[in-house]
């Protein structure tokens, strides 16, 4: 028997005590007061608890038919009248009522938490939650401007196969973390990460003013709190990362992507494609942080950056310009 079926039984069971008590022949106050009343509450509000609103409007009714009918055959209508049993049936229907509303509406903001923790992972803002969470989103589709990052580990898999699972999985996550709270701490969300790669966005599900900027500070965060990852894990006796960051602007559709079993928030574009391209290029220019013209004429301040020569992309009439940001001084953007 499941714990459904079993909280349903003890209901039952409970409610038909109480149509058993009412019938004894119990007289004087206790008959017609505590008795007759007070003990409906107990499977009513349990019935609630354990089920909203549905089942304990159905107990609620029940035991309104058990009360008022112990009444119509056994108590006098001179010492009790019909207004005091609707009084009391109307009592049932307003704890069923408020009971089920309360828990319905507990589950439903679950529902909406397990939402949210499902669909943006857990490196959700608390600014695009509320947007979520308050209605003002859309995520069932919409044109978004943006900025998309990809960030992927170097010669990670010549790591795996060197080391052990467990140790692995420990120096995955000490660099996701990491990189997931500086992408975060950036006004950015992390859409999915797929094998030892991260995909982000910077303007969606919630628009974002100066988005290049943000996704740009991002990733210079991300630099910095590499090397403090690698200082963690070379303590700890694992080797130290390298990654590479591209970043690209432009417009995507963006919304919940999937089967009726299992939907992600997703971007979809070509804009989608050429930042994971440019995140590539990063191994052909031995650099570790590379962006488009497009990032780079949304830039609200100076950065400085090495501009690339122009490399054809797969699909894309005009070559890409593109610009590393060098650990070192070069070019600034504001000259260019």
């Amino acid at each position: 028997m499941n714990l459904n079926a079993m909280k349903m039984g003890i209901i039952i069971v409970l409610l038909s005590a109480v149509a058993v008590v009412h019938h004894l022949p119990i007289h004087g106050f206790l008959g017609t007061h505590i008795l007759h009343r007070e003990l409906f509450f107990f499977p009513i509000v349990l019935a609630g608890l354990w089920f909203g609103l549905r089942a304990s409007l159905l107990t609620s009714v029940a035991a309104s038919i058990i009360y008022a009918h112990f009444f119509y055959h056994n108590i006098d209508a001179g010492r009790i009248s019909v207004a005091v049993v609707g009084l009391q049936v109307a009592g049932f229907n307003l704890m069923a009522l408020l009971t089920g509303w309360m828990v319905d509406r507990q589950r439903r903001q679950q529902r909406e938490r397990d939402f949210l923790n499902e669909t943006f992972g857990r490196y959700v803002s608390k600014e695009v939650r509320d947007e979520i969470l308050g209605g003002r989103v859309t995520l069932s589709g919409e044109l978004k401007e943006v900025t998309v990052l990809f960030a992927d580990l170097r010669n990670f898999t010549r790591l795996v196969e060197t080391i052990p699972p467990r140790e692995v999985v420990t120096v995955i996550n000490t660099y996701f973390k990491s990189m997931s709270e500086a992408i975060n701490a950036h006004h950015g969300l992390v859409l999915q990460f797929i094998g030892d790669e991260i995909e982000a966005v910077f303007g969606a599900p919630v628009a974002l003013e100066n988005h290049q900027q943000w996704a740009v500070d991002a990733a210079l965060d991300m630099r910095t709190r590499l090397s403090n990852v690698n200082l963690q894990l070379v303590n700890q006796g694992f080797p130290s990362l390298r990654h590479g960051i591209g970043l690209h602007a432009g417009k995507v559709v963006a919304a919940n992507i999937g089967s009726s079993q299992r939907l992600s928030y997703a971007l979809v574009g070509e804009t989608v494609n050429i930042a994971s391209r440019i995140q590539e290029l990063n191994k052909d220019f031995d650099t570790d942080i590379i962006i488009s013209d497009a990032v780079m004429q949304g830039l609200d301040r100076c950065v400085d950056m090495n501009p690339l020569p122009p490399v054809p992309v797969k699909g894309v009439r005009e070559a890409l310009n593109l610009f590393s940001i060098d650990k070192q001084p070069f070019v600034c953007v504001e000259s260019i």
